[in-house]
């Protein structure tokens, strides 16, 4: 008979490493960052009280020397308490008749007291119609981070696609290569479209503004410097704006600017207020932001300032004021959809329950076409989601009030709303019957222990399941031949 061979194992959930019993007083930034955490983690924490987030706070970080007091208190001057005044803009943003926009048919554009400019149908749109399309934005913007790829010749200079070595030998043989610089074109269409290439990035003019040519509209060496710092600081909106000013300036027809003036635009700097009354961690232009929360106030400002020096140094005979600039960004801000501007598509007011739905083709510049997520009744408004439907009621108030400086009112919001203070009745009852029966048995057996029968189901009597601990040995017993 083989002789059996016993391990002893060892399950344990507990943590092998202990932590640190000393107490610590956590700096207020940290206490927020704890907090914010835990808001990440699961949105429903949003709704807790100072007392069970303080709880969930000690649970995380138990050698922490922290009192509701202080939690509280620390909350409420970064604005963060569930009963604080957040601050809106929306009243801040303006706008402008559009000129010279074609409209797609059975479609109109309509403004209205609440909701400003907004797009309407004229008839019935079936569940999945292409309600219209635009093959090619008003301003065309690429990836800022390929700017390093395409310097060396390893994306498009105007899309930013990836080229891979041997398409880039191709493009030689085809004509899609710069005969001055390094920069290639992915395709004819790419080439065709890159109005302002030759001005942004050929330096075979005098660049010194001392020797410059008075009617030099761009000086390509500032333009390479000031690429340069939007991608040190992964600032998009600072790098789309200079290219918006490009088109602009060589346009002769002047529509891009009567066009890009009449979007609705609000000042960057009034759009940041909004980070104020959210704490640090606030969600704020996910595909842009130049440091966003990340900077206080003094460095952001300052981000700012240096930013437009080196703008305007592109721009000789075309300077902008300082608060243009930062109007400049706020308008990009706020009416961008994947880093380009859509003429049609920015008239597009929000719902969180949107009856249209954009898509967007295989290569950026395939353009987008907008199809009716739902039957849509004659002179209903047409509205898309800025935010992930899907997420949390916190979450989506959050990052519409931040980013486009609204609170939302939609149906959804109102029911998500709804559904929410239910639960927190549900919990309350629940919470109220718990206490009714500590109570009784407090009341009936003085605090002392006490047997509960064992059930008997069907004539026959049954045990109680026990319960199961993870801090106990287990002995395993392996049989070897």
């Amino acid at each position: 008979m083989p002789v059996p061979n016993i391990e002893i194992l060892q399950i344990n959930d507990k943590e092998e490493t202990p932590q640190s019993t000393e107490p610590e007083i956590p700096h207020e930034r940290r206490i927020v960052e704890a907090v914010i955490k835990l808001w990440k983690d699961d949105s429903a924490n949003e709704d807790l009280g100072i007392g069970k987030l303080h709880l969930l706070v000690k649970n995380d970080h138990p050698n922490w020397s922290l009192s509701e007091k202080r939690l509280k208190t620390v909350l409420k001057s970064y604005n963060l308490l569930n009963s604080a005044q957040q601050y809106t803009y929306a009243n801040e943003i303006t706008s402008k008749e559009t000129p010279d926009i074609n409209l797609p048919k059975n479609i109109r554009l309509q403004f209205t007291k609440n909701r400003g400019k907004g797009l309407y149908s004229t008839n019935l749109f079936k569940e999945g119609d292409l309600i219209w399309e635009e093959k090619t934005p008003l301003f065309f913007i690429p990836p800022l981070d390929r700017v390093n790829l395409i310097a060396n010749s390893k994306a498009c200079t105007y899309c930013g696609s990836l080229i891979s070595s041997n398409n880039s030998s191709r493009s030689v043989l085809k004509g899609l290569d710069c005969n001055v610089c390094r920069d290639v074109w992915c395709s004819q269409f790419c080439k065709k479209n890159d109005k302002v290439h030759q001005l942004l990035k050929h330096n075979v003019y005098h660049d010194d503004p001392k020797k410059q040519n008075s009617k030099k509209q761009i000086i390509s060496s500032n333009w390479i410097k000031y690429e340069k710092f939007c991608q040190e600081n992964k600032w998009n909106a600072a790098f789309a704006i200079g290219l918006i000013h490009s088109y602009i300036i060589t346009d002769k027809s002047g529509v891009l600017a009567k066009q890009f003036d009449a979007m609705a635009k609000v000042r960057q700097d009034i759009r940041y207020k909004a980070i104020d009354s959210s704490g640090i961690g606030a969600s704020f232009d996910n595909n842009n932001n130049g440091g966003g929360a990340l900077f206080v106030k003094e460095q952001q400002e300052s981000l700012w300032k240096q930013g437009f020096e080196l703008f305007n140094s592109i721009f000789p005979i075309n300077q902008i004021s300082y608060e243009e600039f930062l109007t400049n960004l706020g308008t990009y801000n706020i009416n961008n959809i994947d880093g380009s501007l859509f003429l049609i598509q920015s008239h597009l007011n929000h719902n969180c329950d949107p009856n249209v739905r954009v898509k967007f083709g295989e290569k950026k510049t395939d353009g987008i076409k907008v199809y009716a997520k739902r039957d849509i009744k004659a002179n209903e408004e047409l509205t898309t989601s800025y935010v992930n439907p899907s997420h949390s009621l916190n979450q989506r108030l959050r990052e519409l009030r931040v980013n486009w400086g609204f609170i939302c009112n939609c149906k959804k919001c109102k029911d998500d709303s709804k559904i929410i203070q239910r639960k927190k009745s549900n919990e309350a009852s629940s919470n109220q019957s718990k206490a009714d029966v500590k109570k009784f048995l407090n009341e009936n057996h003085d605090g002392e222990e006490f047997e509960i029968e064992t059930p008997i189901i069907n004539g026959e009597e049954r045990s109680r399941r026990k319960s199961v601990r993870f801090d106990e040995k287990v002995v395993a017993v392996n049989n070897e031949s």
